[in-house]
């Protein structure tokens, strides 16, 4: 009897252990389970938030990219400077207008030819007019008066003659800072000469220093944004957006206008003069 009492007695603390062993291992599993799914959601937030990253640059870099497009027949002219758009030129908005319809890749067929010069009717300039230029003042067409070109404006007719010509935009546009606020984006934008541009020895076009800076505002409405002002800027300290595209690259911008009259007689067509076959109407 006392013999068993004894083995009673020191079977008790190994009782208490395994007891002790289960409570721990009853808990290890569901902890080491949390821990587990702590450090997947944390690698998922990693990954997330690096592709946000990576996300937001694509989307800034292509707006750089689109603003510099859009751009393009803005400044190629050097308009005069404005603080609200209703004080702007109308003469320079409606040539603006023009060459941004002509440098939206036209196809030869988009509009008719008469002797040998593009027609563009008058709702269309309109229609353009306002996508850039907003809907708080409105075109009063006439015949445009650019640098050794005219747009002549037919009024019976209602429609813009657009001669076969080609000519050198004065710059193109570099987006260097986009400052949003609200309904409102400003851009810093640098103006880069197109006779600047040089050849490095490796055959690469080199763009050129900037000439000068102007801060062009773009007004939200209903169908996007728009022109509202352009004022001359001092050149930034440093770029907070730095266009996709490097400043090296292997092409010169465009300088000379694009869309080529059809090569066949339509009825609303006549054939241009001789040896003007190889001329392009201004447009891209």
């Amino acid at each position: 009897m006392a013999d068993e009492i004894v083995r009673f007695e020191d079977n008790q603390p190994e009782t208490k252990n395994k007891r002790g062993a289960k409570k721990e291992k009853r808990w290890a599993f569901p902890l080491g389970l949390l821990i587990a799914v702590l450090t997947v959601v944390g690698l998922v937030t990693v990954i997330t938030a690096g592709i946000g990253g990576v996300k937001t640059a694509v989307d800034r870099a292509k707006h750089v990219d689109d603003y510099n497009t859009m751009l393009v027949p803005v400044v190629m002219n050097d308009p005069d400077m404005f603080d609200d758009i209703t004080k702007a030129d109308m003469n320079q908005l409606l040539d603006i207008s023009i060459w941004s319809i002509l440098k939206s890749n036209l196809s030869p067929d988009s509009y008719q030819y008469s002797e040998g010069n593009m027609i563009i009717p008058e709702e269309d300039v309109s229609a353009e007019f306002a996508k850039l230029f907003g809907t708080e003042i409105t075109p009063s067409h006439s015949t445009v008066t650019g640098y050794g070109y005219d747009f002549e404006y037919n009024a019976a007719e209602k429609h813009y003659i657009i001669p076969l010509t080609g000519i050198e935009p004065t710059y193109t546009p570099k987006v260097v800072d986009v400052d949003k606020k609200g309904n409102t984006r400003v851009l810093t934008v640098a103006y880069l000469a197109s006779a600047g541009w040089a050849q490095s020895s490796d055959g690469k076009m080199v763009a050129p220093e900037p000439e000068k800076y102007v801060k062009i505002t773009l007004r939200e409405n209903e169908t996007g944004y728009y022109i509202s002002a352009m004022q001359m800027a001092s050149a930034p300290e440093t770029a907070t957006t730095q266009p996709s595209a490097e400043p090296e690259t292997t092409t010169e911008p465009e300088t000379e206008a694009l869309t080529e009259a059809p090569s066949e007689e339509t009825p609303a067509e006549t054939e241009a003069p001789a040896g003007e076959e190889n001329q392009t109407a201004i447009a891209e």
